[in-house]
């Protein structure tokens, strides 16, 4: 039995800002190197900002029971025109730990000494490939 079409846009997805990461922090350490190479240093729309916002968008399930999130698509966004890049789970992964540290000093679980110190320690630890 055919119902037909349920709705008329695309698949609707809920988004969560992740946190931020600031553009300095995009690139190799002790280099000018981007870690990106498939996204810009600067917005190409606006190319204006000191730092990209990172959201997941998820895929609720329809007609199905409304728990649960499925298929996180991460998105890199621009914070002044809104810019939206889908990013590969690799580059997020490049990312993760930098997002991670910036939320804790946001949200005031560290102060900007703790944060320097952990910043310098996960650029010298992390071996770039």
């Amino acid at each position: 039995m055919y119902f037909g079409r349920i709705s008329n846009g695309p698949i609707k997805r809920e988004r969560e800002l992740t946190g931020r990461v600031r553009q300095s922090q995009m690139f190799r350490p002790n280099t000018q190197e981007w870690l990106l190479p498939r996204i810009n240093p600067k917005c190409e729309n606006c190319n204006n900002n000191e730092y990209y916002n990172i959201y997941a968008a998820y895929i609720k399930p329809f007609l199905i029971l409304p728990f649960g999130q499925w298929h996180p698509v991460f998105q890199i966004v621009c914070p002044v025109c809104s810019e939206t890049i889908e990013l590969d789970i690799d580059e997020y992964l490049l990312l993760r730990p930098f997002i991670k540290l910036n939320n804790l000093l946001e949200t005031g679980k560290i102060d900007k000494r703790e944060y320097k110190y952990r910043l310098e320690r996960l650029e010298s630890k992390r071996g770039y490939r």
